[in-house]
């Protein structure tokens, strides 16, 4: 126990022990003195230095290139998840929001589910043995008429804004078959 203590002072005294301090007088340190100017990390550097770029070896190149192959396919990974993600969390709340509905729903809610069922089922009917576009276009159509029956008012605003849009993209449809046109004349006048 005596040993140990001895090496806990000898350690802890040893960084003190090292320590030496000068003394100057007053006259010498005034003769000592240096400018900022002389010291030597103000040294101004050569007049004919030249920055030269270093070349990267080939280990180097070869990371590059790597780097570079898989930082596309990373980021496309990476915007799938993200997107996969984003769609998982909307359709569970989604179904919850469903569950949440379904479990206690409004009076009104099961005869309008019947009438847009009814009338989707009877398209299907209707068109059981005709061509496929009548297939299609018959049970949608119907389950349009069935849903626009049992929600007017939203039916009047989802036509207006369908409508907007269709109106729009045909006028953007004309004017682009128009330029198209009108630069064709122009070559044909030249």
């Amino acid at each position: 126990l005596s040993q140990v203590a001895k090496l806990t002072a000898l350690s802890s005294g040893l960084p003190f022990a090292c320590i030496t301090v000068y003394a100057a007088t007053e006259k010498e340190s005034k003769g000592q003195l240096m400018k900022p100017n002389q010291l030597p990390i103000y040294c101004p550097p050569p007049l004919k230095s030249k920055y030269v770029e270093e070349q990267p070896g080939y280990l180097q190149k070869q990371l590059s290139s790597v780097r570079q192959t898989t930082g596309r396919y990373i980021g496309w990974c990476k915007d799938a998840f993200v997107s996969v993600k984003n769609g998982i969390m909307d359709s569970i709340q989604f179904g919850k929001d469903a569950y949440v509905y379904l479990k206690n729903p409004p009076p009104e809610f099961l005869p309008k589910v019947g009438v847009i069922t009814i009338s989707g089922l009877a398209g299907i009917v209707l068109a059981r043995k005709d061509s496929r576009f009548k297939k299609i276009a018959y049970p949608l159509g119907l389950t349009t008429l069935g849903i626009s029956v049992c929600y007017p008012a939203q039916s009047v605003v989802i036509a207006k804004v369908t409508g907007k849009k269709l109106f729009s993209a045909s006028h953007q449809t004309y004017e682009a078959v128009r330029s198209l046109w009108a630069k064709k004349e122009d070559v044909t006048k030249v």
